[in-house]
This record gives C-alpha cells, sequence and structure tokens, in this order.
C-alpha cells in the first residue's frame, strides 16, 4: 500500500500544483516527435551533400559545419572539391573555424592537401591562413613543395597573414624561414617569388633588407614591384627612399605603380619632391592621376597637373617636414573627370584599358520600351570607345560562364578598331552565368593592362569563385605585384554589394559609380 501524506495549507496546494505541471509537462514532451537519431541526420545530409541542385549542397556544408563533428568535417573537406564554386568556397570558409588539433588532422589528409585536384590544395593552402591557430610546420612546407604555383603562393601568403596576426610561434619561424629565403631566390613563378618577399618581411623581418635588395634589381617587372612596395615597410625612410627613387622612373608600369604608393607612405619632404617629379615626368595617364591623387592627400591643396605650384608649395616646406597622417584629399572634381571617354558615368582615365562586361541574368531582360538591357550598354560601350584619345589601347572581355574576349591584347584605338570592337560587341550573343573570376584573370594576363574595367551587377555565378569573401581577398593577393587598378561600374546592386566592392576598387586605387537601367 503505497501512504501519501497530506501536506496542509498553502505548502500543500504549492506542492500539489508543481506535481500537476511536472506531470502536463511530461504528457507534451512525450507527444513531440523526436528529432532524427545522429546517424539518421548525418545519412541524410550526406544524401543533401550529393543533390543535383548546388544550392541544396551549400546548405548541407553549412549545416555539416553546425554539427561540428569529426565525421561531418570530413564531409565538409570533401566538399572542397565540388565543381560548383558556391559549394566550394562555402566549405572553404567554413572550415577556417576548425580549432581542434585531431579533426585538423583531416586537412593534412587525401581529401584536403594531398588531394589529386590542386584547386583542392590551393584552397587548403589559403585556409590556413585563416586558422585561428598556426598549423603544423610541416603541412605548411609540404603546401610549399607543391608541384603546382598557385598552392605554393597560397601557403607563403598563409604564412605571411598568420605571423601578421602572431599566430606563429618561433619554432615554426625557424622551420619555415629558410624555405621563404630560398623561394624568394629561387621559385620558378615570379608572383610566388613576389609573395615570399612579403611573407619573409613578415616572418623574420631581420632577413627581409637582403632579399628585397637583391629583388629589386629582379629582371622580372613582377619581382621588382613587390620589393618596392615592401620597401617602406622594411627599411628607415631614408633608406627606402634612397632606393625607391630610381625605382619611380623603372621602364616597368607595376614598379612605378608601387614606388608611388610607397613614396606617399613614407610622406615625408624628400618624398613628396620625387611625387611632384613623377607628376612632371610620368607618362602614363593614370600614374599621374595617382601622383596628384597622392600629392592632394599629403597637403591639402587643390592644385592641379602643373607641377610648378607644387614646387612653389615644396619651397616653403622646412626639411624636416611630414605629411599628417590620414589626411582626406580635398572635395573637389577630380582631375579625372576631364576625360572625354566614359562609361555608364565612369570616367576611363587609363590609356592601356581592358573593359569586361557580365552578360549573364537581366542584361537580356527586355525593358517598357521594347529593348533589351544589352542594347542599352551596346550604346554605352560604343560612346565610351568613341571617346578615347587615339593612344589609348584596348580590349574587350565579355563574358558568361566563360571570358570571351575580342582580342588576345590590347590594340590600338584607331577609328577602325573602335568601329570593329563596338560592332563586334553589338554582334555578341553569349548568355549564362555570370564567372567573374576567371574573366579577371585572363584580363590580368596581358601584361600591358594597367587598369580594369567591369560592368557587371555585383553577384557572380557561375566559375571556381563565389563569396566575395573570397574573391576580394584574393584578388588583392594576384593583384599585389601587378598593380592594375579595378574600376567597376554597378548596375542595380545593392547597398552591400556597392560597399563591398567599393571597398575592392579603393584597394587597387581604382573607383566605382553605380549605373540603373
Amino acid at each position: 500500500m503505497r501512504v501519501v501524506h497530506d501536506i496542509p495549507g498553502h505548502a500543500g496546494s504549492t506542492f500539489r500544483a508543481a506535481l500537476s505541471f511536472l506531470l502536463l509537462a511530461q504528457v507534451a514532451l512525450a507527444s513531440v516527435p523526436a528529432g532524427p537519431a545522429p546517424d539518421e541526420r548525418m545519412d541524410g545530409l550526406r544524401a543533401r551533400l550529393s543533390a543535383p541542385d548546388k544550392w541544396t549542397r551549400v546548405e548541407a556544408v553549412e549545416e555539416l559545419a553546425r554539427v561540428g563533428s569529426a565525421e561531418a568535417w570530413e564531409l565538409v573537406i570533401f566538399a572542397l572539391a565540388d565543381s560548383k564554386g558556391e559549394v566550394a568556397d562555402t566549405a572553404q570558409l567554413a572550415l577556417a573555424a576548425l580549432d581542434e588539433p585531431k579533426t585538423l588532422e583531416l586537412l593534412a589528409q587525401e581529401p584536403g592537401l594531398r588531394s589529386e585536384e590542386p584547386l583542392v590544395r590551393a584552397r587548403v593552402a589559403e585556409l590556413f591562413g585563416r586558422l585561428p591557430s598556426a598549423p603544423p610546420a610541416k603541412w605548411l612546407e609540404r603546401a610549399l613543395h607543391d608541384d603546382e604555383p598557385e598552392v605554393r603562393r597560397m601557403a607563403l601568403w598563409s604564412l605571411e597573414r598568420l605571423a601578421r596576426a602572431g599566430k606563429l610561434d618561433e619554432p615554426r619561424r625557424k622551420a619555415v624561414e629558410g624555405e621563404l629565403g630560398h623561394a624568394a631566390r629561387s621559385e620558378r613563378d615570379a608572383l610566388g617569388r613576389a609573395r615570399a618577399l612579403a611573407a619573409l618581411l613578415a616572418v623574420r623581418p631581420a632577413a627581409a633588407p637582403a632579399a628585397l635588395e637583391a629583388a629589386r634589381r629582379e629582371r622580372d617587372p613582377l619581382v621588382r614591384g613587390a620589393a618596392t612596395a615592401l620597401l617602406g615597410a622594411a627599411l628607415p625612410s631614408e633608406e627606402a627612399l634612397a632606393r625607391l627613387a630610381p625605382l619611380a622612373g623603372d621602364p616597368a608600369v607595376c614598379v612605378r605603380r608601387a614606388a608611388l604608393e610607397a613614396l606617399g607612405g613614407i610622406g615625408t619632404r624628400a618624398a613628396v619632391e620625387r611625387l611632384i617629379a613623377r607628376l612632371g615626368e610620368e607618362p602614363e595617364e593614370r600614374l599621374r592621376l595617382r601622383a596628384l591623387e597622392l600629392l592632394h592627400a599629403l597637403s591639402g591643396l587643390k592644385h592641379r597637373r602643373d607641377p610648378r605650384p607644387w614646387t612653389d608649395w615644396l619651397s616653403t616646406l622646412p626639411a624636416d617636414w611630414k605629411a599628417a597622417p590620414a589626411r582626406p584629399a580635398p572635395e573637389e572634381e577630380s582631375a579625372a573627370e576631364q576625360t572625354s571617354a566614359t562609361l555608364a558615368g565612369l570616367p576611363i582615365v587609363s590609356k592601356r584599358v581592358t573593359i569586361l562586361i557580365d552578360l549573364s541574368g537581366s542584361i537580356w531582360n527586355r525593358r517598357a520600351d521594347g529593348r533589351t538591357r544589352k542594347q542599352i550598354v551596346d550604346e554605352k560601350l560604343r560612346e565610351a570607345l568613341e571617346g578615347m584619345p587615339a593612344d589609348t589601347r584596348f580590349n574587350l572581355i565579355p563574358y558568361t560562364g566563360k571570358p570571351h574576349p575580342w582580342k588576345e591584347a590590347l590594340v590600338p584605338a584607331t577609328p577602325a578598331r573602335v568601329r570593329e570592337a563596338a560592332s563586334w560587341f553589338e554582334a555578341c550573343k553569349e548568355s549564362g552565368s555570370g564567372n567573374f573570376w576567371d574573366a579577371v584573370l585572363l584580363a590580368l594576363e596581358d601584361p600591358a593592362v594597367d587598369t580594369l574595367i567591369v560592368l557587371f551587377d555585383g553577384e557572380p555565378t557561375g566559375g571556381t569563385r563565389h563569396r566575395l569573401e573570397l574573391i576580394v581577398p584574393l584578388f588583392l593577393e594576384r593583384n599585389f605585384a601587378r598593380r592594375v587598378a579595378l574600376d567597376l561600374v554597378l548596375v542595380d546592386a545593392s547597398r552591400r554589394l556597392q560597399r563591398t566592392w567599393g571597398e575592392l576598387a579603393q584597394g587597387t586605387g581604382g573607383r566605382l559609380v553605380s549605373f540603373s537601367f
């Protein structure tokens, strides 16, 4: 027999109320369907990771990252090999959160750093630089010895980022220092040698000056450009200035551009004197304008291109003058706006330019007047080409799922060439996804180009790269030694896209305008 003791008064009613609540809660919980068992959940995610729809696979990667088990992370690593950039980029970004040693070991195995696919190995080498803690030195060394230049360069970039973030301890620094010195001297790929210089400066600053001194005498302009860009951070200002002076007149545009930026960063009277000299001597329009922009920012003055007012101002400065940090440029109509060639409101200030136009998506939609947006772009492009000075050299690369270049390299903007290019683009009927990444990489292959102009909606589709969180830093990394300006015409883009792409354009010395049909 069970005995129930009665509890008198308020205490008894409180006890009975609590007992009733617990009984009701048990009934309610019993009526809720149980979620899938862990094994069933993983089976479902594994199936979704193989779905035909790429967005289903993207969602599966995101859910697997939230699960966070060793099995889940292994599946995310396998997603690095997905043929769609939307999926592989999502996996690459998700894996940057890994901070558990046993799970991290998966990155060094066959699905990751030992993959047969070079792009997968490059993705792993790049995400090493995003990890909360530095990976083992042996993994970095393996990536540095990879057969593919892209993998080696991504490993060098990761080492640079890890060092600058204070994530490389002394044993790891010692383990890779010799590798970096060797790469700075002997890496077969010029972009790789350039990146090795930056990594060496970050990992072991004391070893960098000698490497930079050798690099600034290199025959390859990419390596000289990298050395020029790094001199200001590696040497005292007077010593850096002495080496920058001749580089400011280097035959290669990318080297002269890097020298201008370095001089602007030094910001002393002697550096300003060199900038004024370049304003009068520089043959390339884009670089003259950049020298002028730097002088505006350093001085706060509104003088134009004529070097004489700048020289008069220089004569008033004391020998120990140094520009105030972060001085804003004066708000005025830039000299760039004086050009006669514009594309949808964007001044074309370069005379060595490739224009890329996204032919995906809504550009083929018809407006209320019956014309397509492509026809509007046809008119804008013809106007821009006809406004170019005759000594301009240019190329066109419309793109869909792949780039469709008009020519293999820049050609003179003669009237005949301009008519040919405009007619060719007007007849172009390509459509499909918008592979921004492969189009800009193709454009960068022409060493004569100093400016890329891209007309697009700001939402890449197709290709190996999709996520802007990767595209922006990867472009800046690729452009580190080239110093190509990126000018952007965004069509009907959101404020978020304008802000993100604007930061990229600014990071290259370019500009952005918004355009609406």
